[in-house]
C-alpha cells in the first residue's frame, strides 16, 4: 500500500446513527458502473482505512437539518442533471456499508471491493435515475 494515503479516520463524524427504515441515501450522476468505479478510484488512491485502500463512493444522506430538496439544491448535488435514491436499510442488506464522513450529510458507501460486480450490484440498489428539479450549470 502507497504511504501516501490519507487515513480516513481523520475524517469521521463518530456516533452518528441512521435509520434503515427512514434515512435516504442520494447519489448525484452518473449512477452508472462507469461512473461507481471511477468515483471508488478516485477515493482509494487518495484514502486509506485501517491501513488499506478505501474503496468508496461519495453519497448524501438525509438527517436533521437535511431533507431530499435541501439536499438537491445544495453546494453539492445541484451541478448534477440527475440523481438516483435508495433506503438506507436496502444498500446495507445488499452488502454495503456506510460511513459519515467529513461535513454532513456527506457519507461514503464503502463497497466490498472495487470489482464491476460490486459496482453493477450498489447501481441496481439505487434503481431509478431521477431528474434534479434544482440542477444549475457550475458558474464558472
Amino acid at each position: 500500500m502507497p504511504d501516501d494515503l490519507t487515513p480516513i479516520e481523520d475524517k469521521l463524524r463518530p456516533g452518528e446513527i441512521l435509520d434503515p427504515a427512514s434515512h435516504l441515501i442520494m447519489r448525484g450522476w452518473p449512477v452508472t458502473v462507469e461512473g461507481m468505479l471511477a468515483n471508488a478510484d478516485r477515493t482509494r488512491v487518495r484514502y486509506s482505512l485501517a491501513g488499506e485502500p478505501f474503496v468508496a463512493i461519495s453519497a448524501e444522506v438525509t438527517m436533521a437539518g437535511w431533507d431530499v430538496d435541501s439536499i438537491l439544491m445544495g453546494s453539492r448535488l445541484r451541478s448534477r442533471r440527475s440523481y438516483a435514491i435508495t433506503r438506507v436499510g436496502d444498500l446495507v442488506a445488499a452488502g454495503f456499508d456506510l460511513a459519515p464522513t467529513f461535513q454532513a450529510p456527506h457519507y461514503s458507501v464503502l463497497l466490498p471491493s472495487y470489482t464491476r460486480e460490486a459496482a453493477e450490484r450498489l447501481v441496481e440498489v439505487f434503481g431509478e435515475v431521477k431528474p434534479n428539479p434544482y440542477f444549475r450549470r457550475k458558474e464558472p
